[in-house]
């Protein structure tokens, strides 16, 4: 094999961590460091910012800051809860990072993996990651623990903090403080919009000295189709995100 195909697809394997912290967006940033509970990369806490918002579809912006208060990450991303069931897409396109490696994020584009789906199914314990251009998704189960702690008890509790406009939003903004099972709490901030029934339009969680926000449009109250949170008929079906990347992308550069 030619050294520079070598080169190429070392690189892939190398971005692979940095890609699996995008892959579900606010599924892998806000994770076990932000909020208690949770071994996924996706924390079932975050779920309890919600509130009685149990189905709903948005657009959601996520961004996280470091200390002085640059961009880290930035992107765009759609969601769609149903009771515990949870979807985020990510197109790799609109990923504006500082950390990671932009010839790596194209050679996930040429190999077809630029549109990424993920989806979380607590109530039969298994993970999917879809690629709907390539038309490829992993499914792998969920380990018990997982499962599990989506339907963990979470103490919520929240103090106001004033009255703010966002995004031509009336907002009561309140501090949050989510206390696990094991009695690890972390404190964020949310702004809920008293004209979407208190959904919570923006999220901030603390991370070190860094800072996770999140923010919300086109916010529709109603519940998902079902069918959101299933692959696509057709597809073809990997066993594991490792065996996908070895066929979709080492094959890819190895050409």
């Amino acid at each position: 094999m030619p050294i520079h195909r070598i080169h190429r697809i070392h690189r892939a394997s190398r971005i692979l961590p940095a890609l699996a912290l995008l892959l579900s967006g606010m599924l892998r940033i806000t994770v076990d460091a932000q909020i208690p509970g949770g071994q996924t990369g996706f924390n079932p806490a975050l779920l309890q910012l919600f509130g009685n918002h149990k189905a709903f579809t948005t657009k959601v912006e996520l961004r996280m800051t470091d200390a002085a208060g640059k961009d880290v990450v930035k992107t765009p991303m759609g969601m769609a809860l149903l009771d515990r069931r949870v979807r985020v897409e990510v197109n790799i396109n609109q990923i504006t990072s500082s950390t990671l490696d932009a010839e790596g994020l194209n050679m996930f584009k040429r190999a077809g993996m630029d549109q990424v789906v993920s989806i979380l199914r607590p109530d039969d314990s298994r993970t999917m990651v879809i690629f709907p251009t390539a038309k490829v998704y992993a499914e792998e189960p969920m380990t018990e623990s997982d499962a599990s702690g989506f339907s963990e008890a979470h103490k919520v509790e929240a103090s106001d903090i004033g009255k703010e406009s966002f995004d031509g939003h009336p907002c009561v903004k309140r501090r949050v403080t989510v206390t696990s099972s094991s009695g690890k709490k972390v404190q964020g901030t949310i702004w809920n919009a008293t004209d979407l029934k208190d959904f919570p339009v923006k999220i901030q969680l603390p991370e070190g000295s860094s800072m996770v926000e999140m923010t919300f449009k086109d916010v529709k109250l109603q519940r998902p189709d079902v069918s959101l949170f299933q692959p696509t008929a057709g597809f073809t079906r990997y066993e594991s995100m490792e065996k996908l990347i070895q066929d979709r992308v080492f094959k890819a550069f190895a050409k």
